[in-house]
């Protein structure tokens, strides 16, 4: 990344840097199967498994000021290049000239910047803000701490955290064109540029916490597809097709802009294969198990792998194809078409692969699937069909039963 005479590394100014994930080998028992699709090498270079962990920072830093408006921060006039997110050129160059009368907050609050200028889509929200809230607040040492929340938080982002237990954890809530001096403030790089690009590891304990929040409910469908029928933006415009082909094969389709956050993290946690277009409802696959398979469908000209990193980073086997586009406009505008009888034979090759693996779940899984999600009846029988002797209670009694097959 260049800088000018403009621009300050994060390095630069910071007071602390918390390493949050160390630089390692990649480990863990999963495949990466790109189809013949993938005709670009540089494409096919950019989705095949990471050789390793890159590093994860957390920067504590102290009188900076934010501008709400671009999520940048900058200290005398001078833009801290890293926090530089999905920002316009025209914008970041306006950072140099236009006024600043910054609204100093509490001196005696450390500002954990919970989000980027794409707050409100899911994705970024999920992927980025939520496990560096909670990684910041994991490491905030007994500091006086606030959340910086972008404008008007949607039910939705308030029931992640609730679901993290922050919910009384204090927040200042941002206006969109001000600016704010924070006397002590922290900034993770999953907020930043590096953060969809990098297999974060290190947030796959936020998802668990967040998953162990929700409770275990009847089965649910083991084969799901991610509809973006409520997307207005890169429409596959056969999906309808695709869905009706995919449900007569017995896969479920999810929606997942119509569930809450909790429903969204049981279903995808309940399944063994995920398949979806590219688009933010595809951030749950955070939520499946290991060893779980995730087939994601590509626009050509579109080769984003953010959802690769995720199913890297959670011990996802991963399988994807891209799909040619056609059309006019923006990224996001442009039309693709998916071929369905390709979807199809994929369909059966992973189910092949499925059959051969069966689903292994702990005995703590077992219990919670099992035991604590059965309601306790209301009242006891008045005359038990047939004498036994009580079961033994407990934990460990419990896994005896299961082991030994009682």
């Amino acid at each position: 990344m260049e800088t000018d005479v403009a621009d300050l590394r994060i390095s630069e100014v910071a007071d602390e840097i918390i390493e949050i994930q160390h630089a390692a080998v990649l480990e863990g028992d999963f495949e990466i199967d790109l189809g013949t699709t993938f005709t670009d090498p540089k494409a096919r270079a950019e989705f095949s498994r990471c050789p390793t962990l890159e590093g994860l920072r957390h920067y504590r830093l102290r009188d900076v000021t934010l501008d709400a408006s671009t999520m940048l921060l900058v200290r005398d006039r001078q833009r801290i290049v890293e926090t530089r997110y999905l920002v316009p050129d025209s914008a970041y160059a306006d950072m140099l000239t236009k006024p600043l009368h910054p609204m100093p907050l509490d001196p005696a609050e450390h500002y954990i910047i919970g989000g980027n200028r794409a707050w409100h889509n899911y994705f970024h929200w999920m992927v980025q803000a939520v496990p560096a809230i909670d990684i910041g607040l994991r490491h905030a040492n007994h500091r006086r701490v606030t959340i910086v929340l972008p404008p008007d938080p949607r039910p939705w982002q308030e029931e992640t955290l609730a679901l993290l237990g922050y919910q009384e954890v204090p927040r200042y809530i941002l206006h969109g064109s001000g600016h704010f001096l924070l006397q002590s403030a922290e900034f993770s790089e999953l907020v930043g540029a590096r953060g969809p690009e990098l297999v974060a590891r290190v947030a796959t304990a936020t998802y668990k916490r967040m998953s162990q929040a929700v409770p275990w409910t009847e089965p649910g469908a083991e084969e799901i597809y991610v509809a973006r029928t409520d997307s207005q933006n890169r429409i596959a415009e056969n999906e309808a097709e695709l869905m009706e082909m995919l449900q007569r094969q017995g896969v479920s389709i999810v929606v997942p802009g119509s569930l809450t956050v909790s429903e969204q993290i049981a279903t995808f946690r309940a399944a063994r294969l995920v398949i979806g277009p590219h688009g933010a409802g595809m951030s749950n696959i955070a939520f499946c198990r290991p060893g779980s398979f995730v087939y994601e469908m590509l626009p050509r000209h579109y080769p984003n792998f953010a959802f690769n990193r995720i199913a890297q980073a959670s011990g996802l086997n991963y399988v994807a194809d891209m799909f040619e586009s056609f059309g006019s406009g923006g990224e996001h505008e442009r039309l693709w078409r998916i071929d369905p009888d390709l979807v199809a034979a994929r369909l059966d090759a992973i189910r092949e692969k499925l059959a051969a693996r069966p689903r292994m779940e702990s005995a703590m899984e077992f219990l919670r699937r099992t035991h604590m999600a059965k309601p306790q009846p209301t009242s006891a029988p008045s005359q038990p069909a047939t004498a036994s002797p009580p079961p033994r209670r407990g934990i460990v009694a419990a896994l005896r039963r299961l082991f030994s097959g009682a």
